[in-house]
């Protein structure tokens, strides 16, 4: 049966590849039937599931080998598989609402598959808590939307939303983006994240690769609602910006593998939210779904990752002659995405800061490109603007394409003035750079012992006993 399920999957997702040529062959820009609209999100999010769910069904034939419950494992695994696949291609607000709780009793479900286990039990009670609760911010949302506008479509309630009063579209939105801040483990809703790694690795990759990915999702099917009321973009970006400083700062603190790879998540969902904050839902449903394929192969790597190696002596202060190189090298990284994705630097509309953004992880990347010791300075010198300028190619190709793919899908792409707080933000995540780069947060044990605590699990989902993960 398990490898009969497997199969299916991957039928699914050939299914998503000959879907979407059809609808781009066709005169249609969607397909509806009864409660379901496929469109060419939907197509998209589908065919990004369910090669990540394929792939996982695969490792875990082998991974979950011997397992005494690997039957039930594989059917809530598929089965959480075919909910995401019907939220995504829900058209009625109540279908919506009820595949949603859906995808949060099944993650909970795996989340505590070790039945014997009581930290996984606690992990998924913890679980089903928090998801309780975005359940229910997600149903209060979508019912003042069905109240004010009367209708039930999402197509026809996000048609009418942005002619309602403001404080009614607050009303709505806000729970709405309590919802998907709580699905996607934003700060400070962070806590059931770090405390999931009870889960099986599978399940990990799965989960952090494609079920966190549902707040973006929610914030993208919505989008015209959004973006009529610029605060509401406003608290978009900025609930975006503080989980992505917050979680990039987790993960410097982290010993335990898969909750660095958490506390990544964690930053990466929260730059989504902020791209989608800034009006570019598009872009950030291409950062979904290259970030889902990374954190895959990540989580169900992890195992090799981990060996017994000396602490490593570390030097503060900045690497000037790392900066030398990757900066100028990071700015035409930069210059080319946006060239390639056709962000507008001048005159300045927020596609800046995604410019800005995409120069500061080339910095990243390039200082780490510089670390490579075993390789000439002369090739290093060569390589690394190299390197950076490819990463920068294919991250502006898939923007663009995602863009061109979903232009017919309203409210994906709207770019946003620039205001004080997105420009706040960047200078924020700058100095942040320099100042953790330069390792400062190491030298002060205040912050340090700051952030390793608000990086812990329940603790009630760990345990010291080696042998207890044999269960």
């Amino acid at each position: 049966m398990i490898r009969s399920l497997t199969y299916v999957v991957w039928l699914l997702f050939a299914g998503s590849l000959l879907g979407g040529l059809g609808l781009w062959g066709s005169a249609s820009e969607a397909w509806t039937a009864g409660p379901l609209r496929v469109d060419a999100l939907t197509l998209l999010l589908a065919a990004a599931v369910t090669f990540v769910s394929g792939i996982v069904h695969a490792f875990s034939l082998r991974y979950m080998d011997g397992d005494r419950r690997i039957e039930a494992f594989f059917l809530r695994l598929t089965a959480l598989t075919l909910v995401v696949l019907l939220l995504i291609a829900a058209d009625h607000l109540l279908l919506f609402a009820l595949a949603w709780a859906a995808m949060g009793l099944l993650l909970a479900d795996v989340i505590g598959h070790v039945r014997a286990w009581p930290q996984a039990e606690a992990a998924a009670r913890l679980c089903r808590r928090w998801f309780a609760v975005g359940t229910l911010a997600l149903a209060t949302g979508l019912a003042v939307l069905a109240l004010a506008t009367g209708e039930t479509s999402i197509q026809a309630v996000v048609a009418v939303a942005p002619e309602l009063s403001g404080p009614v579209l607050t009303l709505a939105l806000l729970p709405l983006l309590a919802a998907a801040a709580i699905q996607s483990g934003l700060f400070p809703f962070h806590g059931w994240l770090m405390s999931s790694m009870t889960a099986p690795t599978p399940v990990s990759a799965f989960m952090h690769a494609g079920l966190v990915n549902a707040g973006g999702i929610l914030l993208a099917r919505f989008a015209p609602a959004f973006t009529a009321q610029v605060e509401i973009m406003t608290l978009v970006f900025l609930l975006g910006a503080v989980s992505a400083l917050t979680g990039s700062l987790l993960a410097l603190v982290q010993s335990d593998v898969k909750r660095g790879l958490a506390a990544s998540t964690v930053a990466q969902m929260g730059f989504m939210v902020m791209q989608c904050g800034l009006g570019f839902y598009a872009a950030a449903m291409a950062h979904l779904i290259l970030h889902g394929l990374f954190k895959a192969s990540l989580f169900l790597g992890a195992g090799s990752a981990v060996r017994r190696v000396s602490p490593e002596a570390r030097k503060p202060g900045l690497d000037l002659a790392g900066l030398a190189i990757a900066l100028p090298a990071a700015v035409v990284a930069g210059l080319l995405f946006a060239a390639v994705s056709g962000k507008a630097i001048w005159p300045a509309d927020s596609g800046l800061l995604l410019v800005v953004f995409a120069t500061l992880a080339a910095a990243q990347a390039g200082l780490s490109l510089k670390a490579w010791t075993h390789v000439s300075l002369e090739l290093r010198l060569i390589a690394i603007p190299l390197v950076l300028m490819l990463a920068a190619l294919i991250y502006g190709v898939a923007v663009a394409l995602a863009e061109t793919a979903l232009s017919g899908v309203p409210g994906t792409t709207v770019p946003q003035p620039l205001g004080l707080p997105e420009l706040a933000a960047a200078v924020i995540f700058a100095a942040g750079w320099l100042f953790f780069g330069a390792g400062l947060h190491r030298e002060n044990r205040w912050l340090y012992a700051r952030l390793l605590g608000a990086g812990q699990p329940l603790s009630r989902t760990v345990t010291d006993r080696r042998e207890a993960y044999r269960v």
